[in-house]
């Protein structure tokens, strides 16, 4: 009976250290499996080789066709696509996208687009608008929108890249907006002022006036409004990474 007791504990210490290796007699991990049976006897399977390969290490690191991962997930892809099935589909106010490092092979989320309201913008005042630079979204196309109680929307789109500012066009409604440009200032963009000619006056108290605005990017990330309409007005401002 001891001499079981003792070949049971030479057992268990051996799996608790042990490297397990299925399809290969030189696993290089806690758990290696060879798909293809095609490693080497000794030494470090060819890239070749490890193309077919599983393994888990000691750090808790998974590779797939690729024996030394230095990632929770390295996978070699072998210059085929990944494909992954019967995702759930969702359409959140932000959203991030998966974006690959071509040095690395690193995959991490940037984000693609992020909305923010201005605090309400009394007639004739100026308010300013901060994106948080966690999103870091340095260039792309920013879209100004602000909407009357009568169910019109005011949609004016820009290009913008560190402190460069571009109108693309606007549109409330039915009327298109007229642009005019100001040099801007030290450490600014150009000025943009919009104006939307015979906007129909709403019960809210909007007049003709009531989308007109001028915009400045004071600030990496950084915009002042200036409401040029009759009535007090919210923009709500979203940037777009391209």
């Amino acid at each position: 009976m001891k001499k079981l007791y003792i070949i049971l504990y030479i057992l268990i210490s051996f799996c608790s250290y042990a490297q397990i290796g299925i399809g290969t007699s030189n696993p290089q991990g806690i758990l290696h499996v060879d798909g293809a049976k095609d490693n080497l006897v000794s030494g470090v399977p060819t890239s070749g080789q490890q193309i077919n390969d599983f393994i888990i290490t000691a750090s808790g690191n998974v590779g797939i066709g690729n024996t030394a991962p230095q990632r929770k997930l390295d996978a070699d892809a072998g210059a085929q696509s990944l494909r992954i099935q019967n995702l759930i589909r969702q359409v959140p106010a932000d959203h991030d996208i998966l974006i690959r490092s071509e040095a690395s092979g690193d995959v991490t989320t940037a984000k693609y687009s992020y909305s923010i309201n201005s605090a309400s913008i009394a007639a004739g005042a100026a308010g300013t608008v901060t994106i948080p630079s966690t999103i870091n979204i340095p260039a792309g196309m920013l879209i100004v929108r602000s909407g009357n109680a009568c169910g019109r929307t005011m949609i004016s789109t820009y290009m913008y890249s560190d402190m460069s500012l571009g109108y693309l066009s606007a549109v409330a409604r039915d009327k298109v907006g007229v642009v005019t440009s100001s040099a801007g200032g030290a450490g600014t963009s150009s000025g943009w002022g919009v104006k939307f000619a015979n906007v129909l006056g709403c019960a809210d108290g909007g007049g003709a006036t009531q989308f007109d605005y001028t915009i400045v990017k004071t600030g990496g990330s950084t915009y002042t409004i200036t409401n040029n309409g009759n009535i007090a007005r919210t923009y709500t401002l979203t940037v777009f990474r391209l």
